[in-house]
């Protein structure tokens, strides 16, 4: 009993490791390094809309290097998703306004927002599937 058992989990470690994934995620366009970086991941639309994030990843800003990261996930199962990134400057895990427009970065998964609303989820979002993903976020401060 106890070499199947060891068997079963051989064979599912061996399988999580050659069905895993790597999504990278380049970030640009940092202006500083205080605080930290959030990543906000989103299924759908109805979920950005309602900020509820499935889960969200922090970046340290100690890997930012002339206003850039890179960070690498093995961890996240396949699926479609949006990231909603936001520079928390003062790390009150919140964006902070002044007269309505923000006073901290934010940026999409390979899209850089220019209007003043929020975007649609559908410009943003992308698939990760059976094979490695690199995403890149721009950051942008108003």
């Amino acid at each position: 009993m106890k070499k199947l058992i060891l068997c079963i989990l051989i064979v599912s470690t061996v399988a999580t490791l050659i069905y895993a994934q790597t999504l990278t995620v380049n970030i640009t366009g940092v202006r500083n390094t205080s605080g930290e970086i959030s990543l906000a991941f989103f299924k759908c639309e109805k979920d950005f809309k309602s900020e509820k994030p499935a889960f969200t990843k922090i970046v340290k800003k100690s890997l930012i290097e002339n206003g850039a990261a890179c960070v690498k996930y093995s961890d996240i199962k396949p699926g479609t998703y949006g990231i909603a990134l936001l520079d928390d400057e003062n790390k009150n895990s919140k964006m902070d306004y002044k007269f309505f427009v923000p006073k901290e970065g934010f940026g999409f998964s390979d899209y850089y927002h220019t209007g003043l609303r929020k975007p649609s989820y559908s410009r943003f979002c992308f698939c990760f599937g059976d094979s490695d993903k690199t995403i890149k976020i721009k950051v942008r401060y108003m």
